[in-house]
């Protein structure tokens, strides 16, 4: 077997790689190269055609992959040179159906073959073995692969996460615990070891129970105690302890790290972090508190949000609305029952205002959530939300990992004046046949949005599921 590397310097990208990003094959002057070149089999070009026609993000991705093809292979051939150079310098050489040699006991002619082919074409012309890889996100690509000695490399491994958890040093323990902050410059001299922080980034800090007792932190702290967000300042950026999370109810308890982050960002104001993306395992309460914060910002008098806008994840892929009975509201709203839920448990944790937060009855409770819905909420389908612009209001785009990054891409475009748009989604449970993990469309607007000064990106992990103990045995036993 190959050994694994962390670069290869030729890759043959899979059609599932390629649909899932076509701009890896046109990337800017400034993206990081993923390889020195990339090998395609002229059978893409073929298998393309066969879908440009689909009203898909399928459909969309071969136009754009063809149209890229179209200016290489032109370019090439009028300068008489054997590989088209991308912006950023990376090399796209295209491998003719006379250069392979197909090894399919089974009769199959398909892209996997052909990739196959052209990986171990590619091994020929390579000075080593194990510079080639298939690039992937296919289990049965990936098992081929391996199975022929071909390495494989991840579609991309590098996932912005948006938090870093670290030890502090003694010597800023003044600047954190006094000040609350530690300017760039600080963390910089203190942690060379460490990346630039990303503007709206997290920093989870770790220290012993003897500092938090002599700066006069009760036993155990608070999140913001030991949690700063980078913010953007006159001098480039400031780590600052958490502070709008001092605002939320007391019904509103946080229970993990990761939720008084994605709570700090959402409850910042909108022309701060105005997008909020949060892809988080199952059970870890990020569509609840994306819900109970959005209600309490849009009831509040003292914000400016008219609504709260829900796009739910759609089967059909926008294509149709379906056929469950009722209007478009009604048919969305059954699609959206995750929100629904939380909002019948964002009333059932506050309770009875007039009664002192007493417990509603099953009754009151119903027609509570009824009600909320019914003046603070408008569902929308992705079919109906081209051209529109929402303006002053709280949106939620839930299980964003079924979304194709063209869905994502121009859902995000929806965005007006006024607005906060949080973008959630679990992509560890992708159902969408044509995407995984990496490639979906809520981790595309994650990596397209690290380190913007007016987004913040917070993902939560296994150990903070929150929902139940079941729950986290779940996460446990079928994601290992």
């Amino acid at each position: 077997m190959s050994a694994k590397k962390s670069y290869h310097p030729i890759i043959v990208p899979a059609l599932d790689a390629l649909i899932g990003d076509p701009d890896l094959v046109q990337p800017q002057a400034d993206s990081k190269k993923k390889a020195d070149e990339f090998y395609i089999p002229n059978q893409y070009i073929d298998r393309l055609h066969s879908f440009r026609d689909e009203q898909s993000s399928r459909g969309e991705a071969a136009i754009k992959l063809l149209n890229t093809f179209a200016h290489a292979l032109e370019t090439t051939h009028y300068s008489d040179e054997d590989v088209y150079t991308c912006a950023n310098g990376t090399q796209i050489r295209f491998v003719g159906y006379d250069k392979v040699e197909l090894k399919s006991s089974n009769g199959r002619s398909g892209s996997t073959t052909y990739a196959l082919a052209t990986a171990r074409y590619a091994q020929e012309q390579a000075n080593a073995k194990d510079d080639v890889a298939i690039m992937t996100g296919d289990s049965y690509m990936s098992a081929k692969a391996l199975g022929e000695d071909i390495d494989v490399a991840h579609i991309n491994p590098d996932v912005y996460t948006g938090r870093r958890k670290l030890v502090l040093p003694e010597a800023l323990y003044d600047s954190w615990f006094k000040h609350r902050q530690i300017t760039a410059e600080e963390f910089a001299e203190h942690f060379p070891q460490q990346k630039p922080l990303l503007l709206n980034e997290f920093v989870e800090f770790e220290f012993d129970s003897f500092v938090t007792v002599s700066y006069g932190i009760p036993y155990g702290g608070r999140y913001h105690h030991f949690i700063g967000r980078f913010e953007p300042s006159e001098d480039g950026g400031v780590l600052r302890q958490l502070h709008y999370i001092d605002d939320l109810p007391r019904y509103l308890d946080l229970r993990s790290p990761g939720q008084a982050m994605l709570a700090e960002a959402l409850l910042a104001p909108v022309d701060e972090i105005p997008i909020v993306v949060c892809p988080a395992i199952f059970g870890t309460g990020k569509t609840y508190l994306a819900t109970a914060i959005g209600i309490e910002q849009v009831v509040s008098a003292d914000t400016d949000y008219d609504r709260i806008f829900i796009v739910p994840r759609d089967a059909e892929l926008g294509k149709d609305i379906g056929f469950l009975p009722g209007d478009e509201r009604d048919k969305t709203i059954a699609r959206a029952m995750p929100i629904v839920d939380n909002v019948r448990n964002y009333l059932k944790s506050k309770g009875d205002r007039k009664r002192g937060n007493t417990p509603l009855s099953a009754r009151d409770l119903d027609a509570k959530v009824d009600s909320m819905l019914e003046q603070n909420f408008e569902f929308v389908s992705i079919i109906n939300m081209g051209g529109r612009s929402i303006s002053d209001s709280w949106i939620i785009y839930d299980e964003s990992q079924d979304m194709e990054r063209f869905q994502i891409n121009q859902l995000m475009k929806r965005i007006g004046d006024g607005s906060k748009m949080v973008i959630t989604g679990d992509p560890r449970q992708v159902y969408n046949r044509h995407m995984n993990y990496h490639s979906n469309g809520l981790m595309y607007a994650a990596t397209k949005m690290a380190g913007s000064q007016y987004a913040a990106v917070v993902t939560m992990h296994e150990g903070e599921i929150t929902r139940s103990v079941a729950a986290r045995e779940i996460a446990r036993c079928l994601d290992h």
